[in-house]
């Protein structure tokens, strides 16, 4: 009986020594797994949706795509993968031209479409299967929202108050605001809170007419800009040329009137089109003039003399949400929850056209900038 015992004994401890070195087998193998896993998924090239007005042949569409190559010619080593996304800036594209990006396994965007197409992608983004950084579409729907659309710029609404605040200090005490039907998605709320800021304050009395700028009816416009007006302010986005049409009527009418655009219209096209208007028209941006800022003004210099024409301002947000992704990736973190979660955590992200911090939701505050010498800043 002693002897079996002792038999048994030794077959228990063989038993558990068979067992722990199994145990360190399976432990040793998993580590290696993930180590042979990260080795080979660390420098695997990650596609990034450049969604994009990419079809039109004009400035915007070009400007955006161009950014990216720009991006990538002077980060040779970077992991993104530029694959263009062209929604046509039409709402009715932007959705499925998304989806048709994820199915070809796309799962990190930049999105420089105005806020009519935003607001109909966002129900894309609600769950941490893919992340959009917009750069372009204000609207306060997508405000202080928890999913996975980052926004770099502020919304309409720190933008139009603070127009409203820098009208406020002009000499005057009527304005004519134009505002676009073409993008309602902005323009409407826009126009709140601008009107409301103005009106707060109490100097200004607002003429408020509508139109469809892309196609405006110089004929139709004139009875009504030939009144008395101390200022005009052009509501109007999407970089339309005929912004600058627009102004340049405004102009001959009231030749001594400031002008006012939104950040929207910091496009050469615009500017050019607007003739000697330009001399009048004040330009608020989330950007200094490139005059002030040597980076930005490095930055305009390099894109033009590569692609051979000046980009508009749009291209700014773009870079930046390119290096951010690209500073994320080459942290590690490659799923779009991991780089929510480190973008929004950290207190300021330092990108080499200007510093980007986020709120828990993913939005932005920013101080804006009123360029007046806009022919200084052609130059």
């Amino acid at each position: 009986m002693v002897g079996m015992s002792v038999l048994e004994n030794r077959d228990g401890k063989t038993e558990v020594k068979n067992r722990l070195l199994l145990f360190s087998i399976i432990g040793v193998s998993l580590i290696l797994a993930a180590v042979i896993f990260y080795y080979f998924q660390k420098d695997k090239p990650v596609m990034v949706g450049l969604v994009a007005w990419s079809a039109s042949g004009a400035v915007v569409g070009s400007s955006e795509l161009n950014a990216g190559d720009l991006f990538l010619e002077e980060h040779p080593n970077s992991l993104i993968r530029i694959f263009p996304v062209d929604d046509q800036w039409n709402p009715d594209l932007t959705r499925p031209a998304i989806e048709e990006a994820m199915r070809n396994g796309v799962r990190f965007f930049v999105t420089s479409h105005p806020s009519k197409c935003a607001v109909v992608m966002m129900e894309l983004f609600k769950e941490p299967s893919a992340l959009a950084i917009v750069a372009a579409a204000t609207s306060p729907v997508l405000t202080g929202k928890d999913d996975y659309t980052l926004r770099i710029i502020a919304d309409a609404e720190q933008e139009q108050r603070s127009i409203a605040r820098y009208v406020n200090n002009m000499k005057g005490e009527r304005i004519l605001v134009l505002q676009d039907e073409g993008n309602l998605p902005y323009t409407d709320p826009a126009f709140k809170f601008f009107s409301e800021e103005l009106e707060t304050l109490g100097k200004w009395r607002i003429v408020h007419n509508k139109l469809v700028v892309s196609n405006f009816s110089p004929d139709e416009l004139t009875p009504i800009m030939k009144e008395h007006y101390d200022a005009l302010f052009i509501l109007a986005g999407s970089y339309q040329a005929a912004i600058g049409n627009i102004a340049q009527l405004f102009h001959y009418l009231h030749p001594n009137a400031p002008i006012l655009l939104t950040p929207w219209a910091r496009s050469p096209g615009i500017l050019e089109n607007a003739g000697p208007a330009i001399s009048k028209i004040i330009l608020p941006s989330q950007y200094p003039s490139r005059h002030d800022d040597p980076s930005l003004d490095s930055y305009f210099s390099r894109f033009q003399n590569r692609f051979g024409y000046e980009p508009h301002a749009m291209t700014i947000g773009v870079r930046q949400a390119l290096e951010l992704l690209d500073i994320a990736f080459s942290k590690g973190y490659r799923t779009p929850e991991d780089v929510k979660n480190y973008l929004v955590s950290a207190k300021t992200h330092e990108t080499s056209l200007g510093l980007i911090s986020f709120d828990q939701y993913g939005d932005v505050a920013q101080p804006f900038c009123f360029t007046v010498d806009l022919e200084r800043e052609l130059k």
